[in-house]
């Protein structure tokens, strides 16, 4: 039976676009968000299938699938909420009573990823605002989480500069290494960002770090193309693009060297 209301409620109309606008989100916000959360985000966005962006599963349902607590499930969906990737909302049934509780995914302003080359729209042109009496007296300034984020990295820079030692343990020291003398630290951070992406995306067999002589490989081979003006785009996407070749052909060499040992099996003598 389909809830009432639930098509009015999609902010997406196919998965690709959904698919797109959370690793967007996970592109930017990974790092801040606790492993609780990111095993909650995995597991709505997996049943945010049938109607593109929406999913309804009641939180014990999320629980006994996770195996997290009911606190750590009820935190993790309010620190998605305020960082704006999902929405709650009510339906209601035929017979007008309450229904399930739906978990909206919302469309993610400034989106980017490592192979986005979607041009962005020019800005058009505004005709001068007429101001009146009341608009010269001065107005409060409003506070968001976007100004307070710029205030406090702005506060930190004064007196911390922020070099390599401050970079997430999750980055192994070997990236950091090759990285380091062509790259600011949150250059670098993104570049593993970007490795990870390339990575989840052919679907690797083996855990990223057992990839880390063709990923430093792959940066170096970069690095060279765009210090001698053989790239024309930025380097990190001229990168994810290096990264998610590299990967494709070492997939399908562990492919048939898979099969290859499977026909050389002694069965006889096993």
């Amino acid at each position: 039976m389909e809830l009432v209301g639930i098509r009015e409620k999609q902010r997406f109309a196919t998965k690709t676009e959904l698919d797109r606008h959370v690793r967007s989100f996970l592109f930017k916000r990974k790092a801040a968000l606790s492993e609780g959360t990111l095993t909650v985000l995995r597991f709505i966005w997996r049943h945010a299938v049938k109607y593109p962006g929406v999913a309804f599963p009641r939180k014990q349902t999320i629980v006994g699938k996770t195996g997290l607590s009911e606190s750590t499930v009820s935190r993790a969906l309010r620190c998605l909420v305020k960082e704006g990737l999902i929405e709650k909302a009510v339906t209601t049934k035929p017979n007008g009573r309450q229904g399930a509780n739906l978990l909206i995914f919302l469309p993610q302003a400034d989106l980017f990823l490592p192979a986005d080359d979607t041009p962005h729209d020019p800005l058009h042109d505004i005709p001068p605002k007429v101001q009146t009496p009341d608009e010269h007296k001065p107005q409060p300034i409003k506070s968001t989480p976007e100004t307070e984020n710029k205030q406090r990295k702005a506060s930190f820079s004064k007196f911390v500069p922020l070099d390599h030692s401050f970079l997430p343990s999750f980055i192994p020291s070997e990236f950091i290494d090759t990285t380091k003398p062509f790259l600011e630290a949150e250059q670098v951070l993104a570049a593993w960002r970007t490795v990870e992406s390339a990575y989840r995306q052919l679907k690797m067999n083996l855990p990223v770090i057992e990839y880390m002589t063709i990923i430093k490989e792959t940066f170096k081979q970069t690095v060279f193309a765009y210090k001698n003006g053989l790239v024309r785009t930025e380097l990190l996407r001229y990168f994810y693009g290096g990264m998610v070749e590299v990967f494709r052909q070492t997939s399908r060499r562990e492919g048939f060297e898979s099969r290859k040992s499977i026909l050389a099996y002694d069965w006889l003598n096993a």
